[in-house]
């Protein structure tokens, strides 16, 4: 476990590749904006929390992170469901609550 909440991190070193035996990180609580495409090598990460950053997007790359049961991308600046997603056949809980989603999911009929 690697807990770094709270930090004002604005961005990860891309050496937090080097620390592939990993199952939790949590970085909630800083300034992220984006993650290195690295962070993809934290294969056997299972629970990833990102609560209350800058996120716009996430890594293509994310979707290797295979082992992943949990993420908490809550209160960020994502504007739409990031299809990496999709990808993470192992993946129990998503939190996307506090972002400014998008879904056009109702047009309404013009007369």
């Amino acid at each position: 476990m690697l807990e770094l909440s709270n930090n004002q991190l604005t961005a990860l070193p891309v050496e937090i590749a080097r620390l592939t035996n990993l199952r939790l990180l949590d970085l909630n609580g800083n300034q992220l904006t984006t993650l290195p495409a690295e962070i993809a090598q934290l294969t056997n990460l299972q629970s990833l929390k990102l609560f209350n950053n800058q996120l716009t997007a996430l890594p293509a790359k994310i979707a290797q992170l295979t082992n992943l049961h949990m993420l908490d991308l809550s209160c960020n600046q994502l504007t739409a469901r990031p299809e990496e997603i999709d990808k993470l056949t192992n993946l129990q809980v998503l939190d996307l609550s506090g972002n400014q989603l998008y879904t056009n999911l109702w047009t309404p009929k013009i007369l």
